[in-house]
């Protein structure tokens, strides 16, 4: 049988260091006697390929302000900021330029292709000798970067929705989204938002004890898995809001502030002082902690998704709790800390 050959280089349009773990698992499956080896070698070519189609096609759509004028209107900058600011969470992907969109697509196109390769490695062994990083844990973070890309592009997009928001602070968030659906071929959270790279990172890796629901051994092993300093100790400071505080009360303990409340309220007619995972799970009928419940990067995902739709669904029903996600707050400071330094360019 001829062995498939690998679209790598030129034929893909990974990066580099993405494509070195691609290549590694490769020679991990020539490698292995897998009594399905063939058919592992022959999918993934395929489907690199078909991720190369997708950004092609992505390329294929101009750069967003490159086209600024039809007729009487005109797109510019502010247009976009007015635009963005009709949408709602219920119609957002109706007011996005075409790019922006494909490029959703593209990302979640590199998701599914480093979650089939996760699934590669559960088959086979890949661990090889002097590489410093097991080729599953490459894998793993590769796919994981694309989830933080979603998340870091609904952060910004809740942002740019956001009409109550100072006007400077909107168009900076518009700013950065533009940046990201410029180069999604390029762009990673880890290289202009480190410190949520860092905290979603150091979050998935950690385990809730629920315990006196105070979130203390949390943040201990948050800092233990390397969250930045810098987001606990925005959390820590002494003008911070009740919002806020709730905020990152529901990002350490894993649920809702509602949530927390009904644990919270069966502490108390139960005369516990404390609870143990199973018995919150009980209780609420959900999982609290992150878990991918069968999909690799689902969890990850769905932790920051369900705070944040209860939280729009606080705003718009003008109920108590917190109106925004901990991520969010920390990014409104992450952007007015940026606009009240002073361009060095």
């Amino acid at each position: 049988m001829t062995l498939p050959t690998l679209p790598l280089g030129d034929s893909c349009s990974l990066p580099e260091a993405e494509q070195h773990t691609i290549q590694k698992l490769w020679e991990a499956i020539l490698r292995c006697e897998h009594p399905s080896r063939e058919a592992l070698l022959e999918i993934i070519p395929s489907s690199i390929q078909r991720v190369k189609g997708l950004a092609d096609a992505l390329e294929a759509y101009p750069p967003i302000f490159e086209e600024r004028v039809l007729g009487a209107r005109q797109r510019d900058l502010a247009t976009l900021v007015d635009l963005l600011g009709q949408a709602t969470d219920a119609n957002l992907e109706m007011f996005l330029p075409t790019r922006a969109l494909a490029g959703r697509t593209l990302v979640m196109a590199e998701l599914n292709l480093w979650r089939l390769l996760s699934y590669v490695c559960e088959e086979i062994c890949t661990e090889t000798e002097g590489e410093p990083t097991p080729v599953k844990d490459q894998v793993d973070d590769w796919l994981h970067g694309c989830v933080f890309t979603r998340l870091a592009d609904d952060v910004l997009g809740s942002m740019a929705m956001d009409e109550k928001l100072d006007h400077d602070l909107r168009q900076a968030a518009v700013q950065k989204l533009i940046y990201v659906w410029e180069n999604y071929l390029t762009w990673a959270v880890r290289d202009f938002f480190p410190l949520l790279q860092a905290t979603w990172e150091a979050r998935r890796s950690i385990r809730v004890s629920v315990g006196t629901l105070l979130g203390a051994s949390e943040i201990m092993r948050l800092m233990q898995a390397g969250c930045d300093p810098e987001f606990v100790g925005y959390f820590s400071h002494a003008d911070l809001s009740n919002d806020e505080r709730m905020a990152f009360h529901e990002f350490l303990i894993g649920v809702t502030t509602e949530q927390i409340h009904s644990l919270e309220e069966l502490m108390e007619s139960s005369g516990k002082s404390s609870l143990s995972p199973v018995e919150a799970q009980k209780a609420l009928g959900v999982k609290v902690a992150l878990e991918d419940r069968g999909q690799v990067g689902v969890g990850a995902y769905q932790f920051f998704r369900e705070r944040y739709l209860q939280a729009a669904a606080r705003r718009l029903r003008d109920l108590p709790g917190p109106k925004k996600t901990a991520e969010e707050y920390v990014m409104m400071y992450f952007l007015r800390q940026e606009l009240a330094t002073p361009s060095t360019s």
